[in-house]
């Protein structure tokens, strides 16, 4: 009885002994499962922190991509005591095709248990359109009804039906004038703009009143592009370009500026502000209020500007817009333009326009499309740095 007892007493001990061994090793296979997850976790985290930081870089600096575009100059950052290189593939569209969006694809990698953790990331880049208010007509005042005067005479001459096509067909025309309401409504503002029948009006209708015009979308835009790294501050004497068709540009009048009697044309925004005076020397040496022979493509805006005097023969394409800020106390801005300009309304002059807006603030839009994680590479020398590791294994 006493043997049979301790056979059976060993027996238990030993059975105890192999259950306990093996809840042990659960227990370190458990715990190593746990810390591989979380030392995963870590590791992923660093890649997808990383493509946050190169994302705000980008945003800082366009031509950023163009620095990391490959293994051997990749970005390396190190985040959480975790190193990360970094790379991207960049896909611009046609340079003639502005609005088409193009694609950014980066690649985000971090070392996890002797191996390579890659993060991919696809993004399309699409620039801003909507900074730019809507066209409303040839000539638009923004303008409170007591704040502006208007004089219209001579050859001057308005068209509201835009030259090129443009891709909403409810954009080809538009009214000659749009203003806000007068305190007696249509028949107060048609009274003050009465003298438009002194000039050629090729607009359905000439003018027109729209109840919810407002300056304040623009000047919120003026206080943007003022700021902004691309837009330019142009005084004295001037006698660079003013932009071009596939670089149009933003230009601000702040005070006195004299054109040198060498620019034929302009494209873009042209932002004529209080105080300010614009002449310029014509080849006869006269000096002359806008140039005889000017052309402006885009949005000229004349903002708090006391005077407008359309004299010579200069031609707009695109747009004019007349408005005050809030705080405005200056006497009327009067508008007269009763010698030879032409204000053509014109969808391509609006395209100027928002080409001009989207490369000055040099923002985009960007949106993810993709994201993959994996582990891609096998490593082969644990002693290799990241980047090493990657490029044996490319």
């Amino acid at each position: 009885m006493g043997r049979a007892m301790l056979i059976i007493c060993a027996g238990v001990m030993v059975s105890l002994g192999f259950v306990t061994i093996s809840t042990s090793n659960q227990g370190k296979a458990l715990t190593r499962t746990t810390v591989n997850n979380a030392e995963y976790v870590m590791a992923k985290n660093a890649a997808h922190t990383a493509i946050q930081m190169a994302m705000q870089e980008i945003n800082a600096d366009d031509g950023w991509p163009d620095t990391y575009d490959s293994p051997s100059n990749a970005w390396e950052v190190n985040i959480d005591g975790l190193d990360v290189a970094l790379w991207m593939d960049f896909d611009p569209s046609p340079a003639h095709l502005y609005w088409e969006p193009d694609y950014l694809r980066l690649y985000s990698n971090v070392e996890h248990l002797n191996e390579v953790l890659q993060v991919t990331a696809y993004y399309r880049k699409a620039r801003f359109s909507s900074l730019v208010p809507k066209f409303e007509g040839a000539l638009t005042f923004a303008a409170d009804y007591d704040k502006y005067n208007f004089t219209a005479g001579g050859s001057a001459s308005i068209s509201g039906n835009s030259p090129t096509s443009c891709p909403d067909s409810d954009d080809n025309t538009k009214p000659g004038i749009v203003v806000k309401p007068g305190p007696e409504g249509d028949e107060d503002q048609a009274d003050k703009l009465s003298e438009i029948s002194n000039i050629d009006v090729d607009a359905d209708p000439s003018f027109a009143v729209k109840n919810d015009l407002s300056y304040q979308p623009t000047d919120e835009l003026i206080a943007r592009l003022s700021n902004s790294p691309g837009a330019q501050h142009l005084s004295s004497d001037h006698s660079d370009n003013l932009g071009s068709e596939s670089n149009p540009g933003v230009f601000f009048v702040n005070d006195y500026l004299k054109l040198n009697g060498k620019q034929t044309d302009g494209y873009g925004i042209l932002v004529v502000r209080k105080d300010a005076e614009i002449e310029y020397a014509g080849d006869d040496g006269a000096t002359l209020d806008v140039n005889g022979n000017f052309t402006w493509n885009g949005l000229i805006i004349f903002e708090d500007a006391y005077n407008f005097k359309g004299r010579g023969t200069p031609k707009i394409n695109g747009s004019i817009l007349v408005g005050h800020t809030e705080e405005y106390d200056g006497e009327p801005i009067d508008i007269d333009i009763s010698g030879n300009i032409h204000f053509q309304y014109d969808c391509k002059g609006e395209d100027y326009a928002k080409m001009a807006a989207a490369d000055a603030v040099k923002q985009n839009k960007y949106t993810r499309l993709t994201q993959t994680e994996n582990i891609r590479y096998a490593s082969d020398n644990s002693d290799d740095s990241l980047i090493e590791k990657i490029k044996k294994l490319l």
